[in-house]
């Protein structure tokens, strides 16, 4: 296979008046060339000064195809970085011209929600002009966002609070039906999440809780009535070197609590004696 000529050959091909593309294509075929080639070439010991000038020069071309490459790319960036930062730039005075606008249009849009929200205020304070829970609520507590949009028409918004104002003036009465000690708890708890039957659920809960707080308290009271009993049918065990005290105690208590200390005493044999 004849040699391709090496250096003055392929600096011919990637510097000529093609394409980039026509250009780097050629370059790669002399290179598959040159490839072919050397891989069938063997190198004498004679020939190792000539195999080093050979390789040299390859990778001075290898260098040069790598410079070619680099300042393609870098010229093709060029435009493209131009028209990005252009583009860039571009955008940001447009997005800054549309927030000019959008600050007028929220303006208005905010304007228009202010006059409707007036608007209902108005429509709830006369439909709870009447009403006995109108000191239980506001029109905070009703209110919905979605009344304010443009599509939610104004008498369905009356239609709304009318339902609503209605359900409550129906559910509070019947939490006072309950006849309930804990009507004022479960009143501020409905107006807090406005549902019937978790109220009811609550009432019954505290009611349960009271009997069975009570039953706690009358078997507490069973038992110290049983050891009351026990104390006033057992005399004192004493002993004779156990020394005489005397005491004056103002013993404040009800009568029959009284009449047990006194029936105590007398089982023990204490004197005691009433004191003006």
């Amino acid at each position: 296979m004849e040699k391709p000529i090496l250096k003055n050959e392929i600096e011919a091909k990637i510097n000529g008046v093609a394409t980039v593309e026509d250009n780097i294509s050629e370059a790669k075929e002399y290179a598959l060339n040159l490839k072919e080639y050397y891989s069938k070439v063997v190198f004498t010991e004679e020939q190792m000064e000539e195999a080093k000038t050979e390789r040299a020069n390859v990778n001075k071309i290898t260098k040069k195809i790598a410079d070619y490459r680099k300042n393609i790319i870098a010229e093709f960036k060029k435009p493209i970085e131009l028209f990005e930062t252009t583009a860039k730039e571009t955008e940001s005075i447009l997005k800054e011209t549309a927030e000019y606008i959008d600050v007028q249009v929220k303006g208005y849009e905010n304007s228009v929600k202010e006059k409707k929200k007036e608007e209902i205020r108005k429509i709830y304070e006369s439909l709870v002009e009447e009403e006995p829970i109108k000191n239980l609520i506001n029109l905070e507590m009703l209110f919905d966002e979605r009344y304010l949009n443009k599509t939610y028409e104004i008498s369905k918004v009356e239609e709304d609070l009318k339902s609503k104002i209605s359900k409550i003036s129906n559910d509070i009465e019947a939490i006072k039906e309950l006849n309930s000690e804990y009507e004022v708890s479960l009143t501020n708890s409905y107006l807090k999440s406005f549902d019937l039957s978790s109220v009811i659920s609550e009432n019954k809960r505290l009611q349960e809780l009271k009997k069975e707080s009570e039953k706690v308290e009358e078997k507490k009271e069973e038992i110290k009535e049983e050891k009351i009993e026990t104390m006033l049918n057992e005399k004192v065990q004493t002993d004779s070197i156990d020394p005489i005290k005397t005491y004056t105690l103002k013993i404040t208590g009800k009568l029959s609590q009284q009449k047990k200390l006194k029936q105590f005493l007398e089982l023990n044999n204490m004197t005691f004696e009433k004191v003006e």
